[in-house]
Order: structure tokens, then sequence, then C-alpha cells
């Protein structure tokens, strides 16, 4: 069983994360001894862990919430766990488009400046108008 600070440093997240995912109920609340310190088990190690991988990947609380739910049913059809990872993958594609093609208008704009000593710049104009 580790402390609270040895089980930050176990998993890579931090007290307050960790304090947090108890508080909202993403954990259940550790063993505590005869000094009222929290005792992290094994067993909440690993779901510190999976939280963690989770969230790594990119995921939401809700949606790290929504895939341990699914860790922890044995009866859990692998169908639902495919789907929460796709669902995610659309996600991320809709998201990388709207960052390209934030970075070719902000490349376009910069081509815009020359950049030199003087006051006059496109790229306040762009932002201005």
């Amino acid at each position: 069983m580790l402390t609270i600070s040895q089980a930050a440093k176990e998993t890579g997240l931090s007290v307050k994360s960790i304090r947090y995912y108890e508080q909202i109920g993403l954990t259940y609340p550790p063993p505590r001894g005869e000094n009222d310190y929290r005792y992290y088990p094994s067993a909440l190690i690993k779901r510190l862990h999976f939280i963690k991988k989770t969230k790594d990947a990119g995921f939401s609380l809700k949606e790290s919430k929504k895939l341990l739910a699914l860790a922890e049913n044995s009866g859990r059809r692998s169908a639902d766990v495919k789907a929460l990872l796709s669902q995610k993958i659309e996600e991320l594609q809709i998201k990388i488009k709207r960052e390209q093609a934030l970075l070719k208008s902000l490349k376009n704009i910069t081509l815009k400046c020359c950049g030199n000593d003087k006051p006059n710049c496109p790229i306040i104009d762009e932002f201005a108008n």
C-alpha cells in the first residue's frame, strides 16, 4: 500500500488530481491508516494508471469513467469499447482538420507581412478587420 504522495509518483498524477478523482467518484476512497493517512492498495493504483493512460490518450474524465466502467465489467462487449474509441478518433480527426485549416490561415497571414521596422502591419490589419 502506498501513501498518496507515493501513489502520485508511481502513477504520474498529481496529489491534487488523485484527490479530485476521489471527490468526483472516479476512484473509490482509499482505506485510511490509524494516522488517518490514505493508503492506496494495488487495485486502486492500477485504476489510477488506467485513468492516467486514458487522460494521456486525450479522453475527458467523463469518457475515462465510461472506459473504467467497461474495463471493470467482465460482461462488457468489446463492440462498446470499440465504439467509444471510434467516436474519439472521429472527434480527433475533426479537430486536426480545424487545426490544419487554422495553421494554413495563420501562415497565409504571416506571408503578407514584411517584418520590417515600419509600423504598418498586415497581420494587425487582418485581425482588426
